[in-house]
């Protein structure tokens, strides 16, 4: 059981971090205008490509840490 929360603590943090320096955010605001001009809605959006490659690579660096572990267990035993 605890093998499964740090693999998944640690793929956490690893995704977090490649997400950071290797995922760019572009998410859009779009302005909507009276009219006279003025600004009377803002709307930002979630860019969903971002938090979805981030979730993956989440899962794929929490099994990887949860199989490595496991073939050290295994070689240890």
């Amino acid at each position: 059981m605890m093998k499964t929360w740090f693999s998944l603590l640690g793929g956490l943090i690893i995704a977090f971090t490649l997400s950071y320096f290797f995922l760019g955010y572009n998410g859009w605001t779009i302005h909507q205008t009276g009219k006279n001009g003025e600004i009377t809605k803002t709307i930002n959006e979630l860019d969903f490509n971002l938090i979805t490659n981030a979730f993956l690579i989440m899962m794929a660096a929490s099994i990887l840490i949860y199989g490595v572990w496991t073939l050290i267990e295994k070689k240890r035993a």
